[in-house]
């Protein structure tokens, strides 16, 4: 008998061929195998029954050893196709996988790049916005300083309208203390406990002393007041008016403190007196350009009075009262 899936090669003579049979020739089964299974044939005998001789022997022992070796060499082609085809099957499979893979990968990819184009473009308005807010911050900034500085002015305005105010009020309310008891007479105004008469003609110093002393009364005296109390009329006014101070001699060993020395050396010297008798207290020098005091803009400066033609507005006082015996 020969291997499985390979004809039987037993010669006639006797012998088998097996042994020269590759061992994968035994694998085949007989149904995969190209060759049919053939049985020996029946050895030919004469009529005298005698056994082939040995040249038969030998020819057809070659004959049939190269039958096997044509099956052997088709058996081994036959698994080898077969071989082939399974690495090939692999290789389609294995193929199909990459691809796969490779399409998911690319998918992936280009997923990436879509969001890193998005990426680009959110930071691209980002970065336009951070200058934009950079600007407008700058710009706040400066406004912010404006207005800072706008804000100090206006509260420097709103401190000087309140003490204008407030000086207004305490002007209003002297000048309306005394209404209801008539404690100024008609045409004076009432101011820190003075009625005040303004004049609408000027007169020179003397004859508006006389003027005053006609109403009871005396020109102004302003000791009492400092730069806050003078009244409001009196700083804004550009129209000077005669007060109740003038230059006078007085003998210099009475008020000899208000001068170093004797300038004519003859006993006498020159100060400030109010119209009460009181010496002024802030003379100015002694060669100042006047003998007679005027107020304008609120403050108190000399002026010339000696002449007919050194003529001004002037202004009387007198204390306030219901009681006041010089009310006219």
């Amino acid at each position: 008998m020969g291997p499985p899936g390979c004809p039987h090669h037993i010669h006639p003579c006797g012998f088998s061929l097996s042994p020269f049979l590759p061992p994968t020739a035994f694998s085949m089964d007989e149904a995969e195998s190209p060759y049919e299974n053939t049985q020996p044939a029946p050895v030919a005998q004469d009529g005298s029954g005698d056994q082939p001789s040995t040249g038969e022997c030998m020819a057809g022992a070659q004959e049939m050893l190269a039958g096997v070796m044509g099956g052997v060499l088709g058996c081994s082609y036959w698994q080898v196709s077969r071989s082939l085809q399974d690495t090939s099957r692999e290789h389609a499979a294995e193929q199909g996988r990459l691809e796969q893979e490779l399409s998911a990968r690319e998918q992936r990819l280009e997923q990436t790049r879509l969001e890193l184009a998005r990426a680009r473009a959110e930071l691209g308005h980002a970065w336009r916005d951070g200058n934009s807010s950079r600007a407008a911050l700058e710009l706040r900034d400066v406004e912010l300083g404006r207005a800072r500085q706008e804000l100090g002015e206006l509260h420097r305005d709103v401190q000087r309208l309140q003490g204008e105010l407030n000086s207004s009020r305490s002007t209003v309310a002297d000048l309306r203390a005394c209404t209801a008891i008539d404690c100024c007479p008609s045409g004076w105004l009432l101011y820190r406990g003075k009625c005040l008469f303004i004049s609408s003609e000027k007169k020179t110093w003397e004859d508006s002393r006389n003027e005053c002393e006609k109403k009871y009364s005396q020109l102004l005296i302003t000791k009492s007041w400092n730069r806050w109390t003078v009244p409001t009329f009196l700083k804004n006014a550009d129209i000077p008016y005669w007060i109740g101070l003038q230059k006078s001699i007085f003998p210099w060993y009475d008020y000899g403190w208000l001068e170093e020395e004797d300038p004519d050396e003859r006993g006498v010297s020159d100060a400030w007196f109010w119209v009460d008798g009181s010496v002024y207290e802030r003379p100015w020098q002694s060669k100042s350009n006047g003998s007679c005091a005027i107020i304008s803009h609120g403050n108190i400066k000399p002026a010339q009075c000696a002449g007919p033609d050194d003529l001004h507005l002037w202004i009387c006082e007198k204390t306030a009262g219901p009681s006041n015996p010089f009310m006219a």
